[in-house]
């Protein structure tokens, strides 16, 4: 995104407003686990030039809408990628991500595209890391199958001298479908369950908060980690 510090497709191709709408239906702040069936990215396209986001809305506000008092300061430009969520009439409920942080947000659906996503197996492959998570994919004789360990606090020293580090971790095979991943964790009791799309350069991941410990989780954006 720019310039914040801070990231679908079926004809923007998605429900209505189911995206975290809180307790009005004009409020987003992104998108989670069970507000879609499939992880649904979008891209900004190519013509659109700057595309901010828009304002949360309430009792006494239009937003989101095209009305001035509605635009935010955040943008984001030609191919940038996102999650998508539900849609409230022109706009729709998104989380964009650089690796570095993330927000929720209402972009105009009319600016968004589908992004391509990776269907081939190959492309899944390797070691994949974000801040205090790493997933791991890998080619087993049955398929794909995917591990990963998450922290929480591991880059507080404070917790770090306290011992309260928060830790999670699943081991599944990865069911590989029209560019749309799966997993469940072998350990059918924790109950972990995650999503996950290829896309450019990412891997987009969201799962279902119950993969770790307390504010432990494997959701957000991963890059490739170096050979």
């Amino acid at each position: 995104m720019r310039r914040l510090a801070l990231i679908g497709a079926t004809a923007l191709f998605l429900p209505p407003l189911a995206a975290r709408a809180g307790n009005s239906e004009s409020f987003c702040s992104g998108v989670g686990f069970a507000d879609t069936p499939d992880l649904v990215i979008g891209r900004i396209k190519t013509d659109a030039g700057k595309v901010f986001f828009r304002k949360n809305g309430g009792r006494k506000s239009p937003c989101p809408s095209v009305a001035p008092q509605c635009q935010d300061k955040a943008y984001l430009v030609p191919g940038d990628l996102v999650v998508l969520g539900g849609k409230r009439g022109d706009f729709v409920c998104v989380d964009y991500d650089d690796g570095k942080g993330s927000r929720g947000g209402w972009l105009p659906s009319a600016t968004l595209e589908p992004a391509p996503l990776a269907n081939d197996p190959a492309a899944w492959v390797g070691g994949w890391k974000r801040v205090e998570a790493d997933i791991a994919i890998e080619q087993a004789k049955d398929g794909l199958r995917a591990s990963g360990e998450a922290t929480y606090g591991a880059l507080d020293p404070e917790r770090v001298k306290r011992g309260a580090i928060n830790s999670g971790s699943f081991s599944g095979p990865l069911a590989l479908k029209n560019g749309q991943g799966r997993i469940v964790d072998d350990d059918s009791v924790s109950g972990c369950n995650l999503k996950l799309v290829r896309s450019g350069d990412f891997l987009f991941v969201r799962d279902n908060d119950v993969c770790g410990g307390m504010n432990v989780s494997f959701s957000g954006l991963y890059r490739k980690a170096a050979p």
